[in-house]
């Protein structure tokens, strides 16, 4: 009994009709792979007959032979590992039908153990490409797709529930050329939805399909990037929402500006004369100097640079900053912009917005100016809201990292499915799950 105990341990069978035999695990080769084969008996007294449902009772249902199957089990060391289970036939005198014995470990009519499918789902929460974690399970990369689509398709669509309060739009590359369009709800952070496409019309559709419209009168706030074409769309689903601006896409809009400004002036120095050369290498080596909040640099603390020697961070931006005046012009307004967005003045950025812009001003910047002055009643919820696109942005990291892995998707659907599976099923929660059939496992031992 205690060698029966320690396979069943093993090889996490709870099912105590299952007995092993001294000597059960032998080794042998499957499709040319060394592989390990334990044997087994699955035989027990049943209650009723499976076909017709009469009780078993004055030996109505009799034992009839034995029936082997071979069930695939997760590897244990470096083989492939195979339960050679002799399951028990009944025959029926009421109805005069055959059936045979059922077990937990395996679904009826399937080879593949339930404890192969789950090691499919834990695997599938992490960054493993369907053909990897198919191998490391020992199955057919077809079945893994197979038990990621079942199990993605339990997940129950967020289209029977509320929307929440505040959603984040946001969208992503999966193929050449395509990008598809996700939103999440900004509180917690939980994937809603993801739609194969990010144009006006489809979005539309689908939230009016899906939702009521009192459902979508609910919805208080909407955070975007500087993407235009949502805010219009957005006002004709969620006729009660305010529309957010990411605070983040601000600063990255002027950033990009003043670094492409400080690019045509430090190519001006770009020629052969050696004191231009100098300016010219200074500009491209300290660019991020350049582009760092004014409030941040060191006015205390002296440090070596290469060409420049011994000196303070300030020092340098405001030796720089005397190689052109264009230069300087853009940056003072480049620090008036980012210090109004990043302590949530509004006033002072409209004000710094309605100002006639000097001559000096680069196109880029202009250009930029333009874009904040368009979308200002939506910066300006930005500044009163405290939400953001921070969290959509990192579930974007992460898909395409699984895109990575993969070699890509062709499929959408294969592709939304393992993703709705990545972000619902995390390794905190498979980890629990785990731990929970461990403590029942030895509680019933």
């Amino acid at each position: 009994m205690s060698t029966c105990n320690d396979i069943r341990y093993l090889i996490d069978v709870q099912d105590k009709n299952i007995t092993f035999l001294p000597g059960c695990v032998t080794l042998g080769v499957y499709k040319k792979q060394p592989c390990k084969f334990i044997s087994g008996e699955l035989t027990y007294d049943p209650t009723h007959c499976e076909k017709c449902g009469v009780k078993n009772e004055n030996y109505t249902v009799i034992k009839n032979g034995k029936q082997e199957s071979r069930i695939t089990l997760p590897m244990t060391g470096t083989s492939l590992t195979f339960l050679k289970l002799k399951k028990q036939r009944f025959y029926c005198r009421e109805c005069h039908s055959s059936f045979t014995a059922r077990t937990s470990i395996v679904e009826t009519n399937c080879h593949i153990s339930n404890q192969s499918k789950a090691m499919i789902i834990i695997k599938s929460a992490e960054a493993y490409s369907v053909k990897s974690l198919s191998k490391d399970c020992s199955v057919s990369w077809h079945t893994a797709q197979r038990v990621i689509d079942k199990t993605a398709r339990s997940i129950n669509h967020h289209h029977h529930q509320k929307l929440p309060k505040n959603l984040s739009f946001d969208e992503f590359k999966y193929a050449k050329g395509m990008m598809a369009f996700e939103y999440i709800d900004a509180e917690t952070g939980d994937i809603l939805d993801i739609l194969e496409k990010r144009t006006s019309c489809f979005i539309k559709s689908h939230f009016i399909t899906n939702y009521s419209l009192e459902d979508r009168r609910n919805v208080q706030t909407v955070t975007i990037d500087m993407n235009a074409g949502y805010a219009k769309v957005i006002a004709d689903i969620f006729p009660q929402a305010e529309i957010i601006i990411d605070r983040f896409h601000l600063v990255q809009l002027i950033n990009r500006s003043m670094n492409q400004t400080r690019v045509k002036v430090m190519n001006r120095f770009k020629t052969s004369n050696n004191e231009n050369m100098k300016k010219y290498r200074r500009l491209k080596r300290y660019w991020k100097l350049i582009l760092k909040n004014e409030m941040k640099l060191s006015t205390t603390e002296y440090r070596y640079y290469s060409l420049f020697g011994q000196r303070l961070e300030k020092a340098i931006v405001e030796e720089m900053l005397d190689y052109d005046p264009e230069l300087r012009a853009n940056y003072e307004l480049y620090q008036r912009l980012l210090q109004a967005i990043s302590k949530k003045q509004f006033k002072a950025l409209e004000l710094v917005l309605k100002e006639r812009s000097s001559s000096l001003i680069s196109s880029q910047m202009r250009t930029s100016l333009k874009t904040l002055r368009k979308h200002l009643p939506y910066i300006k919820n930005s500044f009163r809201y405290p939400y953001n696109n921070g969290r959509i942005e990192g579930i974007n990291n992460k898909i395409k990292v699984l895109c990575k892995v993969a070699y890509g998707y062709r499929n959408f659907y294969n592709y939304k499915q393992r993703i709705m599976i990545h972000f619902k099923f995390r390794a905190k929660e498979t980890n629990s799950i785990i731990s929970n059939q461990k403590k029942s496992r030895f509680q019933a031992a």
